[in-house]
């Protein structure tokens, strides 16, 4: 099997070294890649708990292991809550909270990528063709493969934004050494812990944390409205107001409704990341759901390749393994929208009885039941199900590619399902 994957961002990439660890030939045609309109990137434990499964530990080292997510109030940040997810986060859901510079994170990817014996070529891709699986490059050239995976929207005719922008961000990274020299003690609280800064206020909130083992921070800044980002934050905590003022620039993007539901496959094409879903970044799911949906669909394609051995096999059955992923990671992607919507409705509370009680909550949230302080544990229950996710995927992803195989090939030799070390034998047929 030839998979061809358009696209060279962080799905795109693990979705290669997924199929590569499983004896799938794959070609990446990467275009230019932005890093530094967004770049901080988020990866909760069910994110680095398969990278881990992947052999990805260079991903770990490159970036910050967090110890805490610190809730502040906005007007004088005064803390409302510092939560662990240290430790206790390894144990309990098989891998730290960490960030990371999307450069760094590419880096890492692209050459793990390469060392497998993934082809990268840096083109131009002007279209894809769905019937014959064929991708038409600038120059005109023609790449044939048996599956054609992108992680961009538009070379297949969709658009994923519609309408007006819904969310306004504003981001800047800021080098330690110019926080330092500020001299400033309140300030060098922050960017003394290895944690995240939540500020939460009124129509807006902001996130501070650190990247290149903190040598550099990352602050960004969410509202609804294009309201400057020094205007919005004037009366909020000081410290932030100083960090914007340093700001060597401010990166604006925005954010659009999500166009109505497409189709994730169509006939041998699959969408990843971003061309399929838009997950809002307010819960630090959008990366983890991407780690999880590349990981499936590069596994699904492996067993698929390894257990359909005729041509005519992968034409005809191709299409209903990429439906397949569809089934298994659409759910996902629906239910993480939906909580990373709920979270900046909550984290932009305006004054008033609603933000005492959600200030009330999360005085005792945690990410475990163990951190979690009072007998509700509110918060540990919304994330346990997210959090551990990744501990399960390979298992439930190689029982309902079991389950299929049943139905739709003839029993043949055993095989084995899963990443490198932790694969498992798969003995229903």
């Amino acid at each position: 099997m030839k998979v061809l994957i358009v696209g060279g961002d962080i799905s795109a990439l693990l979705c290669a070294i997924t199929c590569r660890r499983e004896n799938v030939d794959v070609v990446v045609l990467e275009g230019d890649i932005d890093v530094e309109s967004t770049p901080g990137v988020q990866i909760p434990p069910n994110g680095t708990h398969l990278l881990r499964q992947l052999g990805l530990d260079a991903v770990l080292e490159k970036g910050d292991v967090l110890e805490t997510i610190d809730f502040r109030r906005y007007t004088d940040g005064g803390v409302i809550r510092s939560m662990p997810c240290g430790e206790e986060t390894c144990r309990v859901y098989g891998g730290p909270w960490m960030t990371i510079h999307r450069a760094d994170l590419l880096q890492v990817l692209r050459d793990r990528a390469r060392s497998l014996g993934v082809e990268m070529r840096h083109v131009g891709v002007k279209e894809v063709l769905g019937e014959t699986t064929e991708v038409i490059l600038d120059d005109g050239e023609q790449v044939q493969g048996d599956v054609v995976i992108t992680t961009d929207d538009e070379v297949v005719g969709y658009s994923s934004q519609i309408g007006t922008a819904d969310e306004v961000i504003y981001q800047t990274t800021i080098s330690r050494k110019h926080l330092d020299a500020l001299s400033n003690p309140k300030i060098d609280e922050l960017w003394q812990r290895r944690s995240i800064t939540a500020w939460l206020g009124p129509d807006q909130h902001a996130i501070f944390y650190p990247v290149r083992q903190g040598q550099a921070f990352v602050l960004t800044l969410y509202r609804a409205d294009s309201t400057d980002a020094q205007e919005s934050s004037r009366g909020w905590d000081d410290r932030l107001q100083t960090i914007l003022s340093i700001a060597p620039s401010i990166t604006t993007s925005t954010t659009h409704p999500l166009a109505s539901a497409h189709p994730w496959t169509r006939d041998r094409i699959a969408l990843l990341g971003t061309a399929a879903r838009q997950i809002p970044p307010h819960q630090g799911q959008d990366t983890a759901t991407s780690i999880e949906d590349a990981i499936v669909l590069g596994t699904v394609l492996g067993l698929l390749n390894q257990h359909a051995t005729k041509a005519y096999q992968l034409r005809t059955l191709v299409p209903e393994v990429l439906e397949l992923y569809e089934d298994l990671r659409k759910p996902a992607a629906a239910r993480n929208t939906q909580s990373a919507l709920s979270c900046r409705r909550e984290f932009q509370l305006g004054n008033g009885v609603t933000q005492r009680f959600r200030d009330w909550v999360l005085s005792g949230a945690g990410i475990t039941r163990d951190t979690e302080v009072g007998w509700w544990k509110m918060v540990s229950s919304r994330q346990e199900g997210v959090l551990a996710g990744g501990m399960g995927l390979l298992e439930e992803t190689g029982r309902a590619f079991g389950e299929w195989r049943k139905a739709r090939l003839p029993v043949s030799r055993r095989g084995t399902c899963g990443i490198g070390g932790l694969r498992r034998k798969w003995y229903a047929w």
